[in-house]
């Protein structure tokens, strides 16, 4: 098993979400936990007195046993290229970069086990929904530790690297899909009269009340949305509309542009 120590290249705010749910939970204390930022010393001034880690520099990255790229793809290459001289093989490597395989890492850093991460926005208020695919020289440990970590941000699933386009599709883009659906609900309401702040605040305790309901686990959607269509009532007549509409159509489409542009982003002459 790997040792404790953990640096975060990066402290934005999944970096953030990250370290303060992991210290929370009790999973890592503040002083295993140490960033790494030369290029924004404010941010990681930031970070270190909202959790208690510790601001490392460069070369502290090579007493780290885990590190976790936490930066945007478009800034890995300057990044590796600052970095390299202290990444030493022998760490286990969280990625959270879109589009960044494990192969691209493990090429930056020969015979270095990487792990490639999923997460979405909900990682902030520990309901994350990630996946994770391991690289060739990850193990089964390492993967427990991935595991560990990120089961106290929410739901975390393995899936085969050839899946994080999809997931990136469902999950990653997925709050935004939900909020354009509650936006447009509330939209409709306001255009028939219905003053604004009615009408956003139903639509979005809406879209709680039925995550709630759904979290139990003990109803699918498929089951809840039939309890509520009533035979030749208002909801009824509404999913029709809407499907008629294009509604599945419609949904199919944002899955597969986001898929396809995730794809493009694993390629780095297209980054």
């Amino acid at each position: 098993m790997r040792g404790n120590k953990t640096a975060f290249i990066g402290t934005g705010f999944m970096a953030r979400a990250m370290i303060g749910g992991i210290v929370d939970s009790g999973v890592r204390s503040p002083s295993d936990i140490f960033t790494v930022n030369p290029v924004d010393r404010n941010s990681a001034v930031e970070v270190s007195s909202l959790y208690g880690v510790r601001m490392g520099e460069i070369g502290d990255l090579r007493d780290a046993d885990v590190v976790v790229w936490a930066i945007k793809p478009q800034q890995f290459d300057e990044a590796i290229t600052m970095y390299r001289d202290f990444l030493a093989p022998d760490k286990l490597y969280l990625s959270i970069m879109a589009g960044i395989t494990t192969e691209r890492l493990e090429d930056a850093i020969p015979g270095a086990a990487v792990v490639r991460l999923m997460p979405n926005l909900a990682l902030s208020v520990k309901k994350s929904a990630t996946a994770y695919a391991p690289g060739k020289s990850a193990t089964e440990d390492d993967c427990a530790l991935v595991e560990e970590f990120f089961s106290v941000l929410g739901t975390v699933q393995r899936v085969d690297e050839e899946m994080i386009s999809s997931v990136t599709a469902l999950s990653g883009s997925g709050p935004a899909y939900f909020c354009l659906l509650t936006e447009k609900l509330a939209e409709a309401a306001k255009t028939e009269g219905m003053d604004e702040a009615t009408a956003d605040a139903l639509a979005l305790s809406t879209l709680v009340g039925t995550a709630k309901l759904l979290s139990g686990g003990e109803v699918t959607p498929e089951e809840l949305r039939r309890r509520v269509t009533s035979k030749k009532g208002t909801t009824e007549a509404g999913v029709n509309a809407m499907l008629e509409g294009g509604f599945s159509e419609a949904v199919a489409a944002g899955f597969n542009a986001a898929r396809i542009r995730s794809d493009e982003l694993s390629a780095p002459d297209k980054n």
